[in-house]
């Protein structure tokens, strides 16, 4: 798809590179986030990145919002040629699969689940074309993961595996929100794998608020395979 820009307000311009997650996408949303923290682009106060996409907080007062649009595109096309690597280090995070706590806790949401009868990890398996438990395991553990964006809560990191896009691992959130995640858990949605460094725990008062504020997108669970 071409780049989609949306202005936010008079202080916000959204700009999706894709609609779904890809290598491309996500080096050509970091070259140009890149490239506006290097440009000093006047007026610029945040610069947002994310998987496919990035948003850019600015002051209208030091830069209108057509003249900061036509700066976002102007760095749009030289984007796509820069060098696709990252400088990073590599951790390796011991995973115990299939621990009895976060078993616990998933099978008393099996009614919000797309198969109440399994497990998360009997069911990612099945969707994803594999045998059994131990061959998604070796699957969801055999290839390095890099973080592409932290974000929803404070220090999230989430992870995309370095395989093949047809090997990508897939599995939908659940159909209704979980309320209760243990804390150092491994979690898996969509494409993504995360980390939670603490746990998740959602008193009825709280959903009330919540449903009554965000969309429901934004408070539906995810895969918790593992701690």
């Amino acid at each position: 798809m071409a780049t989609r820009y949306s202005f936010g307000g008079d202080d916000h311009i959204f700009v999706e590179v894709d609609e779904e997650m890809s290598l491309d996408a996500f080096f050509k949303s970091l070259s140009m986030t890149n490239a506006v923290r290097e440009s000093r682009i006047k007026g610029v106060t945040e610069i947002c990145p994310a998987n496919a996409s990035y948003q850019i907080r600015f002051d209208p007062d030091l830069i209108s919002p057509n003249d900061m649009l036509a700066e976002l595109k102007r760095l749009e096309s030289a984007a796509g040629k820069s060098d696709r690597t990252l400088s990073t280090r590599i951790l390796e995070v011991p995973v115990y699969y299939n621990d009895p706590w976060t078993h616990e806790t998933l099978m008393r949401f099996r009614e919000r689940h797309q198969d109440p009868t399994g497990t998360d990890l009997e069911y990612a398996a099945r969707i994803n074309g594999y045998t059994g438990v131990p061959d998604f395991i070796q699957a969801h553990s055999g290839a390095p993961w890099f973080v592409s964006m932290v974000g929803f809560v404070a220090g999230l990191p989430f992870m995309y595996q370095m395989v093949e896009r047809e090997k990508q691992i897939e599995v939908p959130k659940y159909l209704r929100p979980r309320t209760d995640t243990p804390k150092l858990t491994v979690g898996h949605g969509g494409c993504f794998g995360l980390f939670r460094s603490r746990g998740r725990r959602v008193s009825r008062p709280q959903r009330q608020r919540l449903a009554r504020r965000c969309k429901p997108g934004l408070l539906r669970g995810a895969l918790t395979p593992s701690s």
